[in-house]
């Protein structure tokens, strides 16, 4: 039993430092992160690549901004700096992205060192080096979700984007005006990776059936599929599943905005 629980620190141990090794390299004009021998982890597609920041390396997209990978090699945040700038380090634990937004103005936005989006009650409480903050939770999420049903379709600004935001807020996460906007955060998931608190989108109707034109959070998965809550203009808030034929025939894909 002794010699298992040896050999199973050593295999964590070389992960970890397998982990730790990824280093920016380049093939041609374009960067990403191999290990020490070479072999390519995170996919050459970045302008640029600089080392990781414990779980998380920067890198530079074709939109000219930095944003921070995580190992796996998913995008978790845009760091609003551009290519001429240095991407951000923590502050006080977190990294602190601010920006303006021609819709909601000035935008501050925390994340915390893995690169997940986190909510900080107040900046100015914090002990040693850290600010205390809430993470995004599906359940909590879900709850929030459901204490909105019934209520007519824009009411309080609840449309179906504006549903998403209000569901997602409390949790430090800015989501876009509009569900299309939307559709373009976090990163697309199959339909076999969906679970609670994934995002939904939805075509429109006829010749507009490849564009995003509506947006639900899913409540729950079974073999079946899944259910998800949603604004609607015939019934406001109000929840479906996605077996049934209208949903079925309309559905585009799922995103998931936190990402492990």
């Amino acid at each position: 039993m002794k010699k298992l629980i040896v050999l199973f620190i050593r295999i964590c141990l070389s992960l970890s430092v397998t982990a730790q090794s990824l280093k920016p390299c380049y093939n041609g004009s374009l960067y990403g992160f191999c290990d020490e021998s070479g072999n390519v982890k995170i996919q050459q597609v970045f302008q640029n690549a600089l080392s990781f920041q414990g779980d998380l390396g920067p890198v530079l997209r074709d939109d000219s901004y930095w944003w921070f990978v995580n190992k796996k090699g998913h995008l978790m945040f845009n760091s609003r700096q551009a290519a001429d700038q240095a991407p951000p380090n923590p502050q006080n634990g977190l990294y602190i992205i601010k920006y303006f937004d021609p819709i909601f103005a000035d935008v501050t936005e925390y994340y915390n060192r893995k690169g997940l989006p986190v909510k900080v009650e107040s900046a100015f409480n914090f002990s040693s080096d850290t600010l205390p903050y809430t993470m995004f939770s599906a359940s909590k999420a879900i709850e929030l979700a459901k204490s909105k049903l019934g209520t007519p379709y824009g009411l309080d600004n609840l449309d179906c984007s504006g549903f998403m935001r209000f569901i997602f807020a409390p949790f430090g996460i800015v989501l876009p005006y509009y569900a299309r906007q939307i559709a373009e955060k976090g990163r697309e998931i199959s339909k076999q990776e969906i679970q609670e608190g994934d995002l939904v989108f939805y075509g429109g109707g006829p010749g507009r059936e490849q564009i995003v034109n509506h947006v639900g959070m899913v409540i729950s998965v079974n073999k079946a599929g899944f259910e998800f809550i949603h604004s609607t203009t015939s019934k406001g808030i109000s929840t479906n599943k996605s077996a049934e034929n209208y949903y079925k025939s309309r559905f585009l894909f799922a995103r998931r905005i936190f990402d492990f």
